[in-house]
Formats: structure tokens, sequence, C-alpha cells
């Protein structure tokens, strides 16, 4: 049903208008999009994602510049501009696509800008509801966290998702909201590990956040020395071991980026650390194209360590196809979670992880719903969104 909203869209505009240029220098790079009505033709629909993309540019161009692409501001940026994004395939009437570009492109501007002192809270936009407070107290706690840097992306990511849930809740119901709300649930559970187990290289002056084994306790006997037992090896925590791909795909995804950045760091603390990187598919397709694929998704890791400075020496790869999936419940996930690239890791006690924050599902739906909406406007004139 669609949502009543009662400011316009001039208001709306005009309400962007006046916060951008109150004490923000980035006014001018700020664009907005058709009005909701307008876009119903192909000329419309192609400029509003040519702003969209424009924006996305942004972002990458902040991270090609040295905004690292776990920053807390950066992907909470990109997960307002996926909000967006993904509310406009789904032609979505309110408001809600302008609001969530909004937030990404305010910044984004003040990120370009240099401003150091970006507020941490994330707004619960109009179009949406506040929802789940028990998520919402996680984040908050992780935010104050002494953890906090290695949990920066996800907590961001799913603070934008409990606003999105809010938004299919307020204007679908449940059904529509309870995937966000699920993935919100996973990005809490991923944070807390991440802070609780905060990884950061060893240096003499400065203790790392590891776990250690306990030594066994010593037995004092009366009249006799005790000898000082040496300390017991530093466990490794926090270590990821993979990374996910698209559907047909060999290319390293931006979030997959953040994994692998982290695994470089690992690997630079740690020189006597030697890996394998064993690349896998999902169950579709021939044997033959499944194991070149695998193979090709070995190569894009090992390629993208070596230019971050691991030398080949440390490395070795394979593929093995389809030999390895992974099963879930639901059939798509399961296909998600088997397009990857193991890390196995050798010469030093560690503890890793099957981690999911860069899972890629299938972007067919979208494309569908995309090129329908070109191919038929008229259809689309003045209707409710429908999920599919």
């Amino acid at each position: 049903m669609l949502a009543h909203n009662p400011h316009p869209r001039a208001a709306l505009s005009l309400l962007v208008s006046l916060l951008l240029a109150v004490g923000c220098g980035h006014a001018a790079e700020t664009q907005v999009l058709n009005p909701e009505k307008q876009r119903i033709s192909d000329p419309k629909i192609n400029a509003d994602l040519t702003t969209l993309n424009a924006t996305q540019d942004r972002i990458a161009k902040l991270n090609a510049n040295g905004v690292g692409a776990d920053n807390y501001f950066l992907v909470k940026a990109q997960s307002w501009l996926d909000f967006a994004m993904s509310e406009y395939y789904e032609n979505d009437r309110t408001h809600v696509i302008d609001q969530a570009l909004f937030q990404a492109q305010d910044l984004i501007g003040r990120m370009e800008g240099a401003d150091n002192a970006i507020s941490m809270d994330t707004p619960v936009i109009e179009e949406s509801q506040r929802l789940r407070e028990d998520l919402w107290t996680i984040a908050a706690q992780l935010k104050q966290h002494q953890g906090f840097s290695c949990a920066a992306a996800p907590i961001a990511e799913m603070e934008v998702r409990l606003v999105w849930a809010g938004h299919e809740n307020k204007e679908l119901g449940w059904r529509h909201a309870r995937e966000h709300f699920a993935a919100a649930e996973r990005l809490a559970k991923q944070a807390t590990k991440l802070a609780d187990n905060c990884f950061c290289p060893p240096t003499p002056d400065k203790p790392c956040p590891l776990l250690a084994q306990q030594p066994a306790p010593v037995v004092v006997e009366p009249a006799k020395p005790v000898p000082v037992p040496e300390p017991a090896p530093l466990a490794l925590v926090n270590v990821p071991n993979n990374v996910h791909f698209g559907l047909d795909k060999s290319d390293i995804n931006a979030k997959a980026v953040v994994i692998l950045d982290k695994v470089t760091e690992i690997l630079r603390a740690y020189p006597n650390m030697k890996i394998t990187l064993i690349g896998h598919t999902d169950a579709r397709a021939s044997k033959a194209y499944n194991q070149a694929l695998s193979e090709r998704r070995a190569q894009a890791v090992l390629k993208y360590l070596a230019a971050k400075g691991i030398t080949a020496d440390r490395m070795s790869q394979r593929g093995e196809g389809f030999n390895n999936t992974v099963a879930a419940v639901d059939a798509n996930m399961g296909h998600a979670l088997s397009r990857r690239v193991e890390i196995a890791y050798e010469g030093e006690n560690i503890q890793s992880y099957d981690q999911t924050g860069d899972l890629v599902m299938e972007e067919a739906r979208k494309a569908k719903i995309a090129k329908a909406a070109a191919k038929a406007p008229k259809a689309t004139k003045g209707k409710t969104k429908k999920k599919r």
C-alpha cells in the first residue's frame, strides 16, 4: 500500500537544499532524482541511474584516495546508497529513495571536505520507524567498545539495515521487513565477535588484545626456587578464512576487499605464515566450466594479495570446482556460500572463522525488474511498490 507522505516533493527538495547550504561546503555536489511520478520513461530513469552511479563513483574515489574500505562513515554511505538503489529498482513510490540518497551524499560530502566532526548518530528517516531496540542498543554499545576499529564496517551496515527494515515494516509489513532484521542480527553477531577479538600486530611496547593460553599452575615447594615458566604462545584470533564472489564472477567485490585487507595486515605482521588459496563454485553448469572458474577466483585473490606486497613464495593456489559446495535451507543462500575462495593458513597458531559479510546474492531479480520497468513505463505509472 502506498504510504501517505504529508510533505510534497518540492518541500523535500527545498529541505535537502537548505540542510546542505547551511554550514556545509559540499552542497554543490548534492544531486536529487526526478520526482516519483516522472520515473516512468527511459530518459528519466536513465538520468536517475546516472545520478546514483555518480554517487557510487564518489565513494570509489574516496576509497582510492585513502579512505579505507572498512571506514565507518564510508561503509555507512555505501549502505545508504545500496538502500536507495534497491528501492529504486523495486519501484518504491515513497520519498524513501530521496531520503536515503541524501544521507549517503551528505556523508560523502563531509568526507570529501575532510570534516573531522561527522556525527556517528544514524537517523531514522521519515519513511521509516525505529524497531528492534535491542539491536540499536548493541550498536550503541559497540561504538563505545575498545575494539570498535575492527568492527566499524558491520556496525555501520547494521544501523542502516535497521532503518531499511523499519521502512519495509511501515510500508508493507513484517513479511518484507524480516529479511533486513535477520541481516541486522547477523551483522550484530559479526561485529560483536570482531570487537571482542580485535586484532593488532605484536609490538614490544604495546600488548595486543589476543587470547592467550593459560599456563598450568606451578606448585611451590618450600626452600626450593621455582622456575618461571615461559608464557604460552598467543593464539591469533579473528582471522577470516574465506571471501565470496558473485554469480559467474571472479572479480573481487568491495566488501571482499575489506576482508582481504585484514588478511594482508595479518600476513604482514607474521612473515613466517603461508597460505593456500582454494577456489570453489556452486553446483550449476558443467564440471569443466566450474573448474576453470574456481581457478580464476583463487588466482584473483592471489593477485590482490601480491599487489599488497605478499610475496609469491608464501602463497599457493588451486581450484576445486563444485566438489565442495555448501548446503543451506535456501537454495540461493547455498549458492552464494559456495561461491568462495578458502584461505588455509600455515605456520602460526590461529583461530579462523567462515565470514559471510561479503556474500553476493544473485542480482537477476533486480535486473529483471529494471528491464520490465524500462520496457513498459505506462504500466507502473501511479502504482505502489510491489515486491516480487
